[in-house]
């Protein structure tokens, strides 16, 4: 069977268990095992249909079995199993994909065991003490070198180890738990391990090991607790279906709920995913808004600031105001506030930066990547040819806590090619800021106990985003940030996620990254508690009127405003939800209250004349627009309404006064075509051609002209012009349109 073919068997079987067609999956798994031919498949699969014909019979007969549910999920889950079990045996026949790539080479080279891997470990970390104990010189520095290299392979081999391992046993779990306890074993290590776990898990269901990560998640190391913690998340949603199918997962989440600290990182890490669907956008924007502009902006930096100014010894206290009137003119101030706030808020912003910086050798390996930075790694000592420089370069990176690990990994590689002179310029000005950042990240930790946390969280999975993204292989394995955003309907982190508070978290980074689907189940989830502000039902309304739902939108403002009277926002918006659904009587009746409320809100009055012109109610109309232009007499937006306005009922001098106006401002391609209108009505065949030319030239080209004059078509004719006219004026357009192109 091809690739493709046992893939969509496996999803067919996966459906029919969903579906709870037991039976049918049976069938459908026979016919795979009839193209893989295995024994302990077959006599699995004879074991499964017995157990479940017990149990239908036992149904039949009447028998009333307290265990049926429990039994039943047992033999969907072992469904899953098998038909994983079945398809995995075949890919790793033909798949080029990495994991099973790793698994053919398991089982041609002799197994290490976790505690063989351990053992080493511990070996090369008394080899690093022992070795600290002995006078720097270069023979030292040599035994250090080849000692990082031997603990890095080794590392590595265990990363593949447990990335391709097989379904755990209780002895395998035993023998994790024992390598995570281990006191010689470095943290960064064991945080290695557990994102090898997490790669492996996701590749393939395994109960046992999604236990010992859940166990992980109140590990005593935040380094360990954070990774198992962000490792569950897109485990649970990967396998939603069989996860469903396991009561101890659910009674573990359960008991984590209670703890505080494990929700508090739950929630965080929850947020940080989120944020990181943003990452594509703020590139895109970056990559074609903002890098350009600043490459614009380059030639007149150089005529007009010299370099020394940038960087002369008054550094950037005495700034030039002539830099800041640039960067006004270029239309780059806002950009740079807006990308300053971005990042504070917590935005990957540096994704577009580094992404060029991950075709070195080092990220071509996998496990590279889970890698927490350090300054002891062996292709990182390279830097430290110089040892004040690369210490001083060391210390900056170790302690931003805004570059996460990879791409701290990724600079280093790019320094290292730098010519020397900008080598050092780069080092000694990256080691200047270094203090100024320790002292800024105190200031925060004094606010924030939990900063520290929150960064080493928020920085793993800009890692994972960086692997999933830009992994060379990465085509090989499910992309985490590719799967639904569906973390407020999570039914295995229900305990947590339907608690108030962390619900409307939820909903608000929705929200405020206009995901508004999203956004709108999870406040719609909060509104089913009853014990909701009119802030909910407001968002509930601006979410559906978003997404085009409009009758929705009204019902949800209409229940807020009940919630909280005279609130302009949502009176404004269902005046506004009135006019769409074309309820004109009923918008202005909010119109009106929205009048009461502020009286001297003229752009009330425009929407109340808007209403009273829907309705026909010209004069009712006109009296609206002409109190907005008493009160502001430039008010463009008064003349437009009361031009059109008195076109509609007829009183042509009055429309052709104020396209005058309008036109002798500023006007647009409506303006002009409206003005010709005025014209036509009013005899003035030639003055309306005119106006139509000056239309049909900001129109662009004459078929949206014909479409914007078609539209006009009726109310030309109530108005009282011979339609039969049109098709001449068009005419006379078109050719004086292609005489201008000549």
């Amino acid at each position: 069977m091809e690739r493709t073919q046992i893939e969509n068997a496996r999803a067919k079987i996966e459906s029919l268990i969903e579906e709870k067609r037991l039976k049918e999956a049976f069938a459908e798994i026979k016919e795979f095992l009839k193209t893989r031919g295995n024994w302990s498949f077959s006599e699995k699969m004879a074991e499964l249909e017995t157990n479940y014909n017990y149990l239908i019979h036992y149904f039949l007969e009447g028998t009333k079995d307290p265990e049926y549910n429990r039994i039943y999920k047992q033999l969907a889950r072992d469904t899953y199993t098998l038909t994983d079990s079945i398809v995995e045996g075949l890919l790793v026949q033909q798949s080029p994909a990495l994991f099973f790539e790793k698994l053919r080479l398991s089982t041609i080279r002799t197994p290490v065991s976790t505690e063989e891997y351990q053992e080493a470990i511990g070996k090369q970390m008394d080899t690093f003490s022992f070795l600290d104990l002995l006078n720097d010189n270069d023979e030292k520095q040599s035994r250090i070198q080849q000692n990082s290299q031997s603990h890095e392979r080794t590392v590595s081999d265990f990363f593949y180890s447990v990335f391709s391992s097989p379904r755990a046993n209780a002895e395998q779990i035993a023998a994790y738990r024992t390598f995570v306890g281990d006191g010689l074993v470095p943290v960064n290590d064991k945080s290695v391990f557990v994102s090898a776990l997490t790669m492996n898990v996701l590749q393939r269901f395994d109960t046992r090991k999604i236990e010992f990560l859940l166990e992980l998640c109140e590990n005593p190391q935040p380094e360990i607790a954070l990774r198992a913690i962000t490792g569950i998340i897109p485990i649970a949603q990967k396998h939603e279906k069989q996860w469903r199918l396991c009561a101890e997962f659910d009674n573990r989440i359960r008991l984590l709920s209670d703890n505080p600290v494990f929700t508090r990182r739950f929630i965080s890490a929850l947020i940080q995913f989120i944020q990181a669907r943003e990452t594509e956008k703020i590139t895109k924007r970056l990559t074609e808004e903002f890098i350009p502009q600043m490459m614009k902006l380059s030639p007149i930096i150089g005529k007009k600031i010299k370099l020394d100014e940038w960087i002369g010894e008054s550094g950037f206290d005495e700034k030039n105001p002539e830099w800041q009137k640039i960067l006004d003119d270029a239309g780059l101030t806002d950009k740079l506030q807006e990308f300053s706030e971005m990042q504070l808020k917590g935005a990957d912003v540096f994704h577009s930066t580094f992404a060029n910086l991950k075709s070195y050798p080092f990220f071509h390996e996998m496990s590279n990547w889970f890698l927490p930075f350090d300054d002891g790694h062996s292709q990182v000592q390279q830097l430290l040819t110089d040892k004040t420089e690369g210490h001083s370069l060391l210390k900056s990176l170790i302690g931003s806590p805004i570059i996460c690990n990879s791409d701290k990994f990724s600079f280093c590689f790019s320094i290292m090619i730098m010519p020397e002179d900008y080598r050092k310029v780069m080092i000694s000005q990256l080691g200047s800021e270094s203090d100024a950042l320790k002292q800024m990240q105190d200031e925060e930790l004094a606010l924030n106990p939990h900063q520290n946390e929150e960064v080493i969280g928020k920085q793993y999975i800009q890692d994972l985003y960086r692997f999933f993204k830009l992994f060379p292989r990465r085509d090989e394995i499910t992309d985490i940030f590719a799967l639904p955003l569906n973390y407020h309907r999570l039914e295995a982190f229900r305990p947590i996620i339907s608690e108030a508070r962390y619900m409307e978290q939820i909903a608000l980074y929705y929200f405020e990254k206009n995901n508004f689907a999203e956004a709108r189940e999870a406040y719609e989830s909060l509104a089913e508690t009853g014990k909701t502000q009119s802030e909910t039902w407001q968002k509930i309304g601006y979410c559906k009127q978003m997404l085009g739902d409009i009758e929705g939108a009204l019902k949800a403002y209409l229940h807020a405003d009940l919630l909280e009277e005279n609130n302009t926002w949502v009176i404004r918006r269902m005046a506004q939800c009135h006019r769409l659904l074309k309820q004109p009587e009923k918008a202005l009746a909010n119109y009106r209250r929205l009048e009461h409320l502020n009286p001297d809100d003229l752009n009330v009055q425009l929407n109340i004349g808007h209403c009273y012109l829907e309705l026909k109610q010209y004069d009712e109309a006109l009296n609206n627009y002409f109190k907005v232009e008493l009160l502001d007499g430039q008010n463009a937006r008064a003349w437009r309404s009361v031009a059109w306005c008195a076109f509609l009922s007829r009183k042509f001098d009055v429309a052709q006064k104020y396209y005058a106006q309008i036109i002798a401002n500023k006007a647009n391609v409506h303006d002009f075509l409206n003005a010709g209108h005025v014209e036509l009505c009013l005899g003035n065949t030639k003055q309306a051609v005119e106006r139509y030319c000056q239309s049909l030239a900001l129109a662009g080209n004459f078929e949206t002209f014909r479409s914007m004059m078609e539209e006009d078509v009726n109310e030309l004719q109530e108005a009282g012009v011979d339609t039969a006219l049109l098709p001449i004026i068009l005419d006379v357009l078109f050719a004086a349109k292609n005489l201008e192109i000549v």
